[in-house]
């Protein structure tokens, strides 16, 4: 980078900013000019590593649904052809996966529910068997085919054999770029679909979090009295309504982790759900009598219920800009501030570091010249 460059751009740079009255704009400059001291020995960094100032690539909004899929030789074919019906399928286990989940819970307390929980385990069998079947024909096909899958390509399958509802989240075997959605048909993964998925999620997502509170008033506070009116196995209906509102949950997180290029970044911020989707496996507790010590589950249900409070807390972010400034102005503005701020704070810290590694790069330039002249 060359002075004439460095000039032309502050030059262009002096311009924006005295036309610029955005006073959130001017107080990020006035942040960073506060920092230009310490900063200073970086300028040699920048000249030795340019990268450090080079544009990140910019943001991908788009949704681009409705794409036309590969189709040029037969595993192109198959695997546009079977996605959505492998879709279709891999909810129905998502369905059955939640009614397992719930009914582990009653596991051993009457002949009934484990009559029901032995036909749903056989039809979960038999869906499984279609995954297992839709490999062997993938298998059988690639061996014949000139493209053959990646190695990861390859694992994302086998993955869904370890838990078949992770289906709903695969992309094309043969271009991972795109990937089946129902109403949308093939579309494009990026941050763009991320995004406007999440604000279709938002509003029911916040519905079925707060189903959670009448479910568990009528558990901790009426059930006796409720059970003894209705002349029903309530705990089996009430554990059906949480399988739903977990069932809803999972469906999300896979089809957003899917969806997402940062999954580890997303599956971080998004502990919350989580949260959810492991805790209906406290039930495990029960087969082997510790509830008896603790009540693990009247815990794990108090600790579901702050969950999903906090993901209809998330929710509210993503329900607009006209909702939050009408009902929750002050304090979504305060909390977003707190962000910027850490933020912030992290963004000095990566700084700090810069400047340790230019400063033992001096050293080590200062040695190597002593070396030389001896």
């Amino acid at each position: 980078m060359s002075n004439k460059e460095n000039f032309v751009d502050k030059e262009a740079l002096i311009r924006q900013i005295q036309h610029c009255d955005n006073p959130y704009l001017l107080y990020q400059i006035r942040q960073l000019l506060q920092r230009a001291d310490d900063l200073e020995p970086l300028t040699q960094l920048v000249a030795d590593f340019p990268i450090l100032v080079q544009d990140a690539p910019p943001r991908d909004l788009r949704v681009i649904t409705g794409i036309d899929p590969p189709r040029q030789n037969a595993l192109e074919r198959y695997d546009t052809l079977i996605s959505p019906f492998l879709y279709v399928v891999g909810l129905g286990m998502l369905v059955l996966a939640a009614a397992l989940v719930n009914l582990l819970s009653h596991e051993g307390e009457n002949i009934s529910i484990a009559l029901f929980q032995s036909k749903v385990a056989g039809i979960y069998l038999m869906g499984w068997s279609v995954f297992v079947l839709d490999i062997a024909v993938v298998y059988w096909i690639a061996r014949k085919s000139p493209t053959k899958p990646l190695r990861g390509d390859w694992a994302k399958r086998l993955l869904v054999l370890v838990f078949p509802p992770l289906r709903i989240g695969t992309p094309h075997l043969l271009d991972p770029s795109i990937q089946w959605m129902p109403f949308k048909g093939w579309s494009y993964r990026n941050e763009g679909l991320l995004k406007h998925l999440k604000e279709k999620f938002s509003i029911p997502m916040i519905v079925i979090a707060l189903l959670i509170i009448p479910v568990l008033i009528i558990e901790w506070k009426f059930y006796e009295s409720a059970e003894q009116y209705l002349q029903t196995d309530l705990g089996f209906w009430l554990d059906m309504a949480q399988g739903f509102i977990w069932l809803a949950f999972t469906f999300e997180f896979i089809l957003m982790l899917s969806i997402s290029r940062e999954k580890l970044a997303y599956a971080v911020g998004n502990w919350i759900d989580l949260l959810i989707i492991l805790l209906p496996f406290v039930a495990f507790v029960r087969t082997i009598r510790l509830v008896k010590i603790a009540r693990l589950t009247q815990v794990a249900r108090g600790y579901k219920l702050r969950g999903l409070l906090m993901k209809a807390r998330q929710g509210v972010l993503f329900a607009g800009f006209l909702y939050r400034i009408m009902t929750l102005k002050d304090f979504q503005v305060k909390t977003l501030k707190k962000k910027l701020d850490k933020n912030q704070q992290a963004r000095e810290i990566l700084e700090e570091e810069l400047l340790a590694l230019q400063h033992r790069i001096a050293q080590n330039n200062a040695k190597s010249v002593r070396v030389k002249k001896v």
